[in-house]
């Protein structure tokens, strides 16, 4: 198997800047993905990684390097980025500066006995492939929320000062969307829910002053016009996505595909933290535009209506403008492949 590897580079002490080299790789697809890293290290001696508590991105995913070649080719392809779990605290290529996992855990350390601490260290690839943490890296981690959740369902008698000290800041679990981004993905909504049912939201603070409405158009012809389509956290997200790709190409216009395409959006947290919600429906958004696309087809009605109300927020806190065209999928299936 022949790899096209995109691995990388940073010494704290060293370099102003990370940046990236390219290997072109022939390994067997049999062996482990973490025999990678010695065979770039044989290239480039500056490539660095630790052999203890090693767990690196591929393509964004967090994985432990134990997984085959062919496991990891067969999802991701052939073409390989290879990068730390956190680039923000990189200090020397794949190794990285874990203190904050720790810190974390200080919030509970009070409350927590020996079986709570090792709990949460089994979730240290967790923590770090919080999709959370892309958009806030002070945020506390999904690791100690649910530590938070399992020492509460073992009646653990300080739950009033557990649920404070995960909640009482804007960098705790009202921070908090729950999407990982584990190779092996884990679900943990339905904890994070019901840690949200138990504690007291905090006030909302972010009151824009100002924000432009979504103008609406009355587009009835896809011709000519690139399009997106965001398909959302739907479990038939994959299916769907394809078979309106090729319905928008039927009717004249080119597919746009944008990486989040099937992301939460901010959607379950519009209402406790809009702020952040903004932010992440404006990054989805932008990530369409910036693709190509001119116009986003929504699966869901609900969402279309939530991102054109939310469409000035959005640009105000990306601070950037966002000219797209938003319909639902709908009202795709009415519109005709060419103008009148």
């Amino acid at each position: 198997m022949t790899l096209q590897i995109k691995a990388y580079f940073f010494d704290a002490q060293l370099d102003y800047l990370p940046y990236y080299r390219n290997f072109t790789i022939h390994a067997d697809e049999e062996i482990a993905v973490k025999e990678l890293l010695p065979r770039i290290k044989a290239e480039a001696f500056q490539f660095s990684y630790s052999e203890e508590q090693l767990y690196f991105r591929v393509n964004g995913l967090v994985l432990d390097g134990t997984q085959t070649l062919k496991e990891v080719t067969d999802r991701l392809g052939t073409s390989l980025q290879i990068d730390p779990v956190s680039t923000y605290r990189s200090t020397k290529g794949l190794i990285i500066n874990d203190e904050d996992f720790m810190e974390s855990f200080s919030l509970l350390a009070p409350y927590a006995t020996e079986e709570d601490k090792a709990y949460h260290a089994h979730l240290y690839p967790l923590h770090y492939a919080s999709e959370t943490y892309h958009y806030n890296n002070q945020y506390i981690g999904d690791a100690v929320l649910l530590l938070a959740h399992k020492m509460i369902l073992e009646n653990n008698p300080n739950k009033t000062e557990i649920l404070e000290a995960i909640s009482s800041h804007h960098e705790g679990l009202w921070e908090c969307e729950y999407e990982n981004n584990l190779f092996h993905a884990e679900d943990h909504e339905v904890s994070i829910a019901k840690l949200r049912e138990m504690a007291k939201p905090l006030a909302n603070k972010y009151k824009p002053l100002f924000s432009r409405k979504y103008k609406a158009t009355e587009s009835t012809t896809l011709e000519g016009r690139h399009v997106a389509f965001y398909a959302g956290t739907d479990e038939m997200s994959q299916g769907i996505t394809e078979s309106t790709l090729e319905q928008i190409e039927s009717k004249g216009a080119q597919a746009i595909r944008f990486d989040k395409s099937n992301r939460l959006a901010g959607q379950t947290i519009v209402q406790t933290n809009p702020k952040m919600a903004y932010l992440k429906m404006g990054a989805m958004l932008l990530d369409a535009l910036d693709s190509g696309a001119d116009l986003l087809v929504v699966s869901s009605e609900e969402d279309a209506t939530l991102f054109k109300q939310s469409i000035g927020y959005c640009e105000k806190v990306t601070q950037r403008d966002i000219p797209l065209e938003i319909i639902s999928r709908g009202k795709l299936m009415g519109m005709s492949g060419k103008a009148a």
